[in-house]
């Protein structure tokens, strides 16, 4: 069964196109769109009855337009100063996170140079231990050679 149903058929086009060009027929002075329509019969009442001309109609709109892009800019300067607070806040936990792990090589060093300075003395100790056993060694008697005499030869 093939079907030839398009997704847009005449009447929801014509429907967008009445929603989205009627806003814009309020910027053109002395337009009405009741030149347009077919005329119907309004009833109007006094509670609402307003009588504004073209230019305090765009007034009005630019104004509103006005307001509706500064709470754009107010929206987007609060989105950017969360997002500078967490790369604030992200840089702060780094530089502590540095500064701790620099006292940690700084007392691993400061172990490491004890460590040294523990191992020359012992090196020292033992250089001056060896010197001593061989003063003592060369110290010790041991028995006069026994040389052959020139004579006997």
């Amino acid at each position: 069964m093939a079907s030839n149903h398009n997704d847009c058929d005449a009447v929801s086009i014509v429907i967008a196109l009445a929603v989205f060009a009627l806003p814009v027929t309020l910027l053109i002075p002395d337009f009405s769109i009741w030149d347009v329509i077919p005329k119907i019969h309004v009833t109007r009442w006094p509670i609402c009855a307003q009588y504004v001309t073209w230019s305090q109609l765009n007034t009005g709109f630019i104004i509103i337009l006005t307001l509706f892009f500064g709470m754009y800019l107010e929206i987007r300067k609060r989105t950017l100063n969360e997002m500078v607070d967490t790369v604030l806040t992200v840089t702060r936990a780094t530089e502590t996170t540095l500064d701790e792990e620099r006292d940690k090589q700084a007392e691993a060093v400061k172990v490491c140079v004890e460590l040294l300075d523990v191992s020359t003395e012992h090196y020292e100790n033992l250089i001056l231990l060896r010197d001593d056993l061989r003063k003592r060694d060369k110290a010790r008697q041991r028995p006069p050679a026994i040389e052959p005499s020139t004579s006997d030869v």
